[in-house]
């Protein structure tokens, strides 16, 4: 053992001697938190057939690196705490300090989990922008890029303590959740945050792990036959990356036809009622410019000062009065509070325009709770028309390919595979909205998403934490099948996959908004899957879940899991979001009351039942909560057909 010792050692000092420089891979930084109780795999790039020795907290290891540079090792497992500092030695000395040991998560999915404190988390945004000081929570945000093959790292990025600054550009999600963990458990928690909205989840996963998929099988299979056309649609991503937050400045069309002069003929422009929106004009998602005006009048002008009042919400929104810019207001989503200079407004008719972009998202003026003011400093209000003017889509379409991002396997190889085996305890994942036009699909896809990213971490069935979709769009009058509610149910499934937890939104959404800012409540109901799931804790962590049914006379039974100290009804006297259907399949909805940990459920329109539906479509009325406060998880008894596939 003492002659092998000393010959390690002096094989060590020799590659010293003859050592070029070493590279840590990006992930690992100064400020970076290690995730607590497992081994740690540390890892970088060096001359080929060096020797690397990484020490930390009084703990040491050492490899070789091999014919192309790469090295890894793995520390022991490690207790929780901290600072300490990390040292990784060949020919030169990297030391990272500040580093932390706690409870690591991945953070990924499209634009609900992307979606930053700064872009809005409802009304009281600012309050927990102020709040946000958490030195022992910190996060790497993955860089924005993709790549038609798996690349060895990311670009270079830092890990960022939580101070109000910084805060402002954390996925709110995974925020919420690493604030209600840190505190609970209190340890640091680092997030590793790798999302991009409206991507699908075959961008997310491995070209190999697509082979297997009969959907895909053929298609990964030609491209990789001709990888030059495939090429050509990803290498936009760079152009299209860099110039996303200012792809509004690029569209000029309206500024040349002057939409924003008061003189401007409105022809063919669509009438909309206060408040207005891209979804009242047939844009619900849109990625673009568009305009609308409003006409006013005053009767006389007094005083020096005026404030235009207007709930806005966009990425980024332009004010004219009369012809003249007053206001440019970046990633809004409240009522803002704007100067008007006297010399803008005037005696009789008066215009204001609006430019409004918005990336995949639904732009608003106004809100239902607020009306259009302009005020003066002696307190006068005007109110502003309730009649506005809205152009539709007149800029020309942004440039470059917008799809670029979400080709198959483009965002696991450059923004997941140069991470991976960063040691971590699971993953928390927000997606789906891409896939919902093939729920039956996502049936598959999703698990072999799951089952792809856990073989090439090797942690075993690391906990994997994910939300179904949130409520969204107009309520129906009528019981329908529903492209959504097949998705939720397709990810319902995915909970027979051990170490998995779902996070129902199906209460917290936005009707106008493929966006809801309630990502509070989100991070939480996150945060109780993790105790369950990942920390096996004895809590109700989830909603009243199905279980199964009985039919007796005219009238089916519904039992429930996950009831906790019982089952209730929320906010009303009676029970809504249940329906029934009779052997011509057509639903109908139903009287439904609670008994015990059952739902009693019953129509004077169906007399021999045979299935129950509950909270069906993509903006239910469910209100059957757990006494936790936790909504029930939407649910079918049949399988009469899909409408998705």
């Amino acid at each position: 053992m003492k002659k092998s010792s000393l010959f390690v050692f002096s094989w060590f000092l020799l590659s010293c001697v003859n050592a070029q420089r070493i590279k840590l891979a990006s992930v690992f930084g100064d400020r970076m938190v290690i995730q607590q109780g497992i081994h740690v795999p540390i890892w970088g790039w060096t001359s080929p057939g060096m020797m690397v020795k990484v020490e930390m907290a009084g703990y040491s290891a050492m490899a070789k690196s091999g014919p192309d540079g790469k090295w890894i090792v793995k520390l022991p497992p490690l207790d929780y705490g901290g600072p300490h500092e990390l040292k990784v030695m060949t020919g030169d000395t990297i030391r990272l300090t500040d580093v932390m040991v706690g409870e690591v998560w991945l953070a990924s999915g499209q634009s609900n989990m992307e979606w930053s404190v700064g872009m809005g988390v409802g009304n009281n945004t600012q309050e927990e922008i102020n709040a946000a000081q958490h030195p022992d929570i910190r996060y790497f945000t993955v860089p924005h890029k993709t790549s038609v093959v798996p690349l060895a790292d990311t670009e270079p990025a830092e890990w960022k303590l939580v101070t109000p600054e910084s805060v402002k550009h954390l996925s709110a999600v995974a925020y919420f959740f690493a604030r209600d963990l840190h505190k609970h458990k209190n340890v640091a928690v680092g997030i590793i945050s790798s999302s991009w909205g409206a991507t699908s989840a075959h961008a997310w996963m491995s070209a190999e792990s697509l082979l297997q998929h009969p959907d895909y099988r053929e298609l990964v299979r030609s491209q990789h036959k001709n990888p030059d056309d495939w090429l050509q649609v990803v290498q936009k991503s760079n152009w299209n990356d860099a110039h996303r937050d200012s792809l509004a400045d690029l569209c000029q069309e309206g500024l040349k036809l002057g939409v924003h002069q008061p003189l401007f003929k409105e022809e063919g422009w669509k009438d909309v009622t206060y408040p207005v929106s891209n979804e009242k004009i047939g844009l619900p998602w849109f990625w673009g410019v568009t305009w609308f005006r409003n006409h006013f009048e005053i009767d006389h002008v007094k005083g020096n000062n005026f404030s235009l009042e207007l709930f806005l919400r966009g990425k980024k929104v332009t004010l004219y009065l009369n012809g003249t810019k007053f206001a440019d207001i970046a990633d809004t989503e409240q009522i803002q509070h704007i100067k008007i200079p006297k010399s803008l407004l005037k005696q009789g008719r008066n215009v204001l325009a609006v430019r409004l972009y918005e990336i995949w998202g639904t732009g608003m003026i106004g809100s239902a709770a607020s009306e259009p003011l302009i005020v003066s400093e002696k307190g006068e209000r005007l109110l502003l028309s309730n009649q506005w003017k809205a152009s539709g889509i007149i800029e020309p379409s942004i440039p470059g390919n917008q799809g670029y991002y979400n080709q198959y396997s483009v965002q696991f190889n450059a923004r997941i595979a140069p991470i991976i085996p960063y040691a971590i305890k699971g993953i928390i994942w927000y997606q789906g909205e891409g896939n919902a036009s093939k729920a039956f699909q996502y049936r598959t896809l999703f698990p072999m998403l799951i089952d792809d990213w856990r073989m090439r971490w090797g942690q075993g069935y690391m906990p994997f934490l994910y939300v179904q979709l949130a409520n969204h769009k107009n309520k129906k009058l009528t019981p329908v099948d529903d492209q959504v509610a097949e998705l939720r149910e397709a990810q319902k499934m995915t909970l027979r996959l051990p170490g998995t937890g779902m996070a129902t939104a199906i209460d917290i959404g936005d009707p106008l908004d493929i966006h809801p800012r309630n990502k509070l409540d989100v991070g939480r109901r996150l945060y109780l899957s993790a105790r369950k799931v990942a920390y096996g804790e004895n809590i109700t962590h989830s909603g009243p879940m199905y279980n199964g049914y009985r039919i007796v006379g005219n009238q089916i039974c519904i039992g429930f899991t996950s009831v906790g100290l019982g089952l209730k009804i929320k906010d009303e006297t009676y029970l809504k979001g249940f329906s029934v259907a009779g052997p011509d399949h057509v639903f109908h909805w139903a009287d439904a009351r609670i008994v015990g940990d059952s739902v009693w459920v019953n129509s004077p329109k169906v007399n021999s039942p045979v299935a129950v539906r509950y909270a069906w479509e993509s903006n239910p009325d469910g209100n059957l909560y757990n006494q936790e406060g936790l909504p029930a998880i939407p649910f079918r008894t049949d399988e009469f057909k899909m409408i998705t596939q």
